[in-house]
């Protein structure tokens, strides 16, 4: 491909979700044999030059300056991700000027069509490294997980995630004569969002409901960890558990499945191209408006309200009860649990980012 230059401009210094993604996709069209330059390397066309000049932009659409841009590549594409039914109505009119999208699952695809996207969307999937998060990992020192039935989630703390449900399922499903265990891995979006004022949000969530038992214990990380560090976390699990209302695609998910330990997750959202039955537990869900969860007086995190409250858009709400049956059905059968974990496993074995490389590839080719 020595006659086409890509440019990928995207958040490939984060240690967020999106960051890891824009890394990960970035290597793997290396691999394939693509000169790929980060935005801000040497990488203007020049006059007379004939290779062809492709920019991939791994940002939110609203911030790209289509005109100037012009000028400079023969093709725009748009590598991008969504949680809800519907983006937001701002983004259509500048999706539309790419010439063609990325997106990373079905639920995506579909979210984008019906929202009046009319350029051609490509569905380019995330990946895993099993090699990294596998069966047997060394387990994040935590003495008090042993001899419990240990569920692990992890996730950033807002409201998408549903941490609400998930500690409302835990608290009145188990006691604390319950050999069992919690174990969040999470982040704040702010300065002030340490792990203490979460953990404080959490225990004046648990007055508001009104519990009064001895509840099962729970234990909060906040810290940042790198990869080597939050594969023990998975490790710890017989479980992860995650009620979210909606995925673009859901790395922990990944990753769990890989570690072989199997996940319960709402039945909705980008993660449903590799989640089933075989290898989860599904919770039954309804689609609404995320206004109505938003403004409800338990929100305990930050809902980042102006992305999630467009006309038509829908995410899933989770149901409790089915939440709490199905953590109950993985705490009372842990061999159900390694058996959906060993399918997990090899689920997981044939999603690989050299699979999604060569998928961008292709499109970078057209």
């Amino acid at each position: 491909m020595s006659n086409i230059q890509v440019v990928w401009r995207g958040p490939v210094k984060r240690a967020s979700g999106l960051g890891i993604a824009s890394r990960e996709y970035v290597s793997a069209l290396r691999r394939q044999g693509v000169n790929v330059k980060l935005s801000g390397e040497s990488m203007g066309k020049k006059k007379g030059a004939r290779k062809k000049h492709v920019l991939i932009y791994h940002q939110l659409p609203k911030k790209l300056n289509m005109a100037q841009e012009r000028k400079r590549f023969n093709r725009i594409i748009l590598n991008t991700v969504w949680e809800t039914t519907r983006i937001p109505k701002g983004w259509l009119l500048k999706i539309n000027k790419f010439d063609a999208v990325c997106v990373p699952t079905s639920q995506n695809k579909t979210a984008l069509r019906q929202s009046g996207v009319k350029i051609p969307i490509f569905i380019v999937p995330h990946g895993v490294h099993v090699e990294k998060f596998k069966p047997g990992n060394k387990k994040y020192p935590l003495p008090i997980a042993k001899g419990r039935f240990v569920f692990v989630s992890v996730f950033g703390f807002q409201h998408r995630k549903n941490p609400e449900a998930l500690l409302r399922a835990y608290w009145e499903q188990f006691s604390a004569s319950d050999k069992v265990l919690l174990v969040i891995k999470t982040n704040g979006y702010a300065r002030h969002e340490t792990g203490q004022w979460m953990r404080n949000r959490i225990e004046n969530y648990r007055k508001k409901l009104g519990i009064r038992k001895k509840t099962a214990p729970i234990v909060v990380i906040a810290k940042r960890m790198y990869p080597n560090q939050l594969k023990g976390i998975y490790a710890l699990g017989n479980a992860f558990v995650l009620p979210t209302r909606g995925e673009g695609v859901g790395l922990p998910f990944l990753e769990s499945l890989s570690s072989g330990v199997p996940v319960i997750a709402t039945g909705w959202g980008g993660h449903m191209d590799f989640l089933n039955s075989g290898n989860s537990f599904l919770v039954k869900y309804k689609l609404q408006n995320p206004q109505i969860s938003m403004n409800s007086r338990n929100a305990i995190a930050r809902r980042f309200r102006t992305l999630f409250s467009g006309n038509g858009q829908r995410w899933a709400e989770p149901s409790l009860t089915s939440l709490k049956d199905q953590m109950r059905l993985a705490y009372h059968h842990p061999g159900l649990c390694k058996q959906k974990g060993r399918q997990g496993r090899l689920d997981m074995k044939k999603i690989s980012w050299d699979r999604a490389g060569a998928a961008l590839k292709k499109i970078v080719e057209m």
